[in-house]
């Protein structure tokens, strides 16, 4: 592995057997290195294959722009995300992190504060990743001295978010939270009673909500038809069944799509368990 660029002292670029170009961090990576170096293995503890040459453009200019002190601090929170979630994030999260932890640090510098309006949604849908969040504040302020404020938390939790799903921007992101949010307020005010966030049933409504948006914007039809069924929740579970064809009626009116069959089937199943929910 020969160094092609040094970005700072801890990223370098490469390129790979597969004629592939790559970036390689590691604390001290680039320490009294120069072009056409070798890259010592033992100092790389990421690498990214960058297949798109936007995509390499983007990273390059914000890994040289950005303080190393700050990379080192959004590599500690990806990994600390990566490590309890269990799961390998999109590398596009060290893009939309990097950039946005800079900016959030400046505002800070400056005295402003952006509102988050999606703040008391991300708490309530995706906890793991807001836990994190706040772990990424304190890292934030051990490591940098700044001590932002708890919205930052929840713009971090739509990073780690997005880092998830794949999602190609943060706005398909806040959009899905959005439309989990209303859907489950359509549910509350047709049912008129307010339910348990801490229940197992609502946690199921929200995870499965979270997933059928996703298929949903991403145009992932489930083609499965069953009549039976259908007929069987429209006649068993009518009020359930009712909701959901007021979910379809508010998604077909903004985005134009239907619900379909096998959806509206998980759906008022997960609905009618979460209004028959004792603890809920």
């Amino acid at each position: 592995m020969i160094i092609t660029k040094i970005l700072n002292n801890n990223v370098v670029l490469s390129v790979n057997k597969a004629n592939e170009e790559v970036i390689y961090m590691g604390r001290g990576l680039a320490f009294k290195k120069k072009v056409g170096d070798e890259i010592d293995p033992a100092f790389v503890q990421k690498e990214f294959v960058l297949k798109e040459s936007f995509n390499s453009l983007q990273m390059q200019q914000l890994f040289s722009d950005i303080p190393e002190e700050e990379i080192e601090v959004v590599k500690k929170v990806i990994d600390l995300a990566e490590n309890e979630l269990q799961t390998e994030l999109s590398t596009s999260v060290y893009i939309t992190l990097t950039d946005h932890l800079h900016y959030a640090i400046s505002r800070f510098k400056e005295g402003t504060e952006m509102p988050n309006p999606l703040l008391f949604e991300t708490q309530k849908f995706y906890p793991k990743e807001f836990a994190i969040a706040e772990k990424a504040l304190h890292l934030v302020l051990n490591d940098l001295g700044i001590n932002l404020p708890e919205t930052e938390a929840g713009f971090i939790a739509l990073h780690i978010v997005n880092g998830e799903q794949g999602n190609e921007n943060m706005q398909t992101t806040m959009q899905m939270t959005e439309m989990v949010r209303d859907i489950l307020s359509l549910i509350s005010r047709y049912f008129g009673k307010s339910f348990n966030v801490q229940s197992l049933n609502y946690q199921r409504i929200v995870t499965h909500l979270q997933y059928f948006i996703q298929r949903y914007l991403k145009d992932e039809i489930v083609e499965e038809k069953d009549e039976f069924l259908f007929t069987l929740v429209q006649s068993k579970y009518p009020k359930s069944f009712q909701a959901v064809q007021r979910i379809d009626s508010y998604l077909t009116k903004i985005y134009e799509k239907p619900i379909e069959q096998a959806e509206m089937i998980y759906l008022t199943i997960h609905i009618q368990r979460l209004v028959a929910d004792k603890n809920g």
